[in-house]
């Protein structure tokens, strides 16, 4: 069965704006969802990342050039990621339907992992 890699984007400035109670409302949210989806055998692995940023890596005038992330001219920041298993990307959008990320505006980007002809882990 494919997997899908669920990358989530988020404005880490909107949760200055809750209060504790909607920080758990939140969680629990992000928990009922992932648990759904362990619970049908969906869930691969998923993790929050640190709101801090990190760093971001290229080649440039033959070394390669490490910056610090994320940068003033982005608000959204890759907060987190999911791996599911689908049937296809059609699949995959109707379960990420009601995903909690869209309860405070951020995104999700779905794609599909490649193993390249090696084994699915």
């Amino acid at each position: 069965m494919p997997k899908y890699m669920l990358v989530l984007r988020d404005d880490p400035s909107v949760f200055t704006t809750y209060g504790p109670g909607d920080m758990q409302r939140i969680l629990e949210a992000y928990n009922a969802w992932s648990g759904r989806m362990a619970q049908e055998g969906r869930l691969v692995r998923g993790h929050k990342l640190t709101d801090q940023g990190g760093r971001t890596m290229k080649k440039a005038g033959g070394r390669v050039v490490t910056k610090d992330g994320p940068f003033v001219e982005t608000k959204e920041i890759v907060s987190g990621y999911f791996i599911i298993a689908a049937d296809s990307y059609d699949h995959a959008v109707k379960l990420c339907a009601d995903h909690p990320v869209f309860s405070h505006d951020g995104t999700l980007e779905i794609r599909e992992v490649d193993f390249m002809g090696g084994p699915e882990e």
